[in-house]
């Protein structure tokens, strides 16, 4: 894959090229035949059912070291720790957090809180810069119950497959977008869960406004997810006027550390616009 046709930022690029060259490392030592031949199309737990058809808004906890854009997030406490502090409250899934480069991450942090998540039967997002077929079955042999697609860094052709791909294995694709072009996109491929970015990440800048101008154009019957920039009750309200029926938040929770099940409650407390 080659992204020099494409408008991104010298962070991305750098994260994009970094996980290349490790996805190849990876293929040399463990081929994709290995991979395909251990996966089932088995459904670990349902992502769409999860956060969608609701009255509340949804939390979708994520889980990370660190960020591209707020550096070190780490606390005191491991992200088991915390992924248990999710699930003690309920949160309707965990954003899991695999790229190493800017956020510290790692697929065996997916087996990990896959194993804590069982008994809760909570789904997980594989949470990555997703454009290789190895990643999403790499992802489904380590309890994804749901993958992201990011628009910004896919042909056409590479996310129709791809979104494929994911549905095929049973998993849910969450396809991100920052544009109507990309909205206009993932319609046309049939997607059934949209997120919409309120960072840009070219720039790494966060503007709610992003969501306000984007989610009127996003049919009713879709599934609507806010990510990005939401840090408060007031935000939360925001997005559930605007249409959203979950949140993705990470860096607020993480800050938060073991208080953040108080911001849980909070933020699921709020009603879904049902206009």
């Amino acid at each position: 894959m080659n992204w020099n046709s494409f408008e991104l930022g010298d962070v991305l690029l750098k994260i994009l090229n970094s996980k290349k060259d490790s996805i190849e490392y990876k293929k040399q030592k463990n081929p994709l035949k290995n991979l395909i031949k251990h996966v089932s199309d088995e459904i670990h737990f349902d992502f769409y059912e999860a956060i969608s058809n609701k009255p509340n808004i949804q939390i979708i906890a994520e889980l990370k070291r660190s960020s591209a854009s707020a550096g070190n997030l780490q606390t005191n406490l491991s992200i088991e720790e915390i992924a248990k502090i999710y699930l003690d409250n309920n949160c309707a899934a965990i954003s899991v957090l695999t790229e190493k480069t800017k956020f510290s991450g790692d697929i065996e942090d997916l087996k990990s809180i896959f194993n804590l998540s069982k008994k809760f039967k909570t789904p997980l997002l594989q949470k990555d810069f997703i454009f290789d077929e190895y990643q999403i079955y790499e992802g489904k042999l380590n309890g994804a119950s749901a993958v992201l697609l990011i628009l910004s860094i896919l042909k056409p052709s590479q996310f129709k497959r791809l979104f494929e791909l994911i549905e095929s294995l049973n998993m849910t694709p969450l396809v991100e977008i920052f544009s109507e072009k990309e909205l206009e996109l993932a319609i046309n491929q049939g997607s059934k869960v949209i997120g919409i970015n309120n960072r840009d990440l070219k720039k790494l800048e966060t503007s709610l406004k992003v969501f306000e101008n984007l989610a009127p154009l996003v049919p009713k019957d879709l599934t609507l997810i806010a990510e990005s920039g939401i840090k408060s009750v007031k935000h939360v309200k925001l997005m559930a006027d605007l249409g959203a029926d979950a949140i993705l938040i990470g860096e607020t929770l993480l800050k938060a550390g073991k208080n953040c099940d108080q911001i849980i409650k909070e933020m699921s407390s709020v009603k879904k616009y049902e206009g």
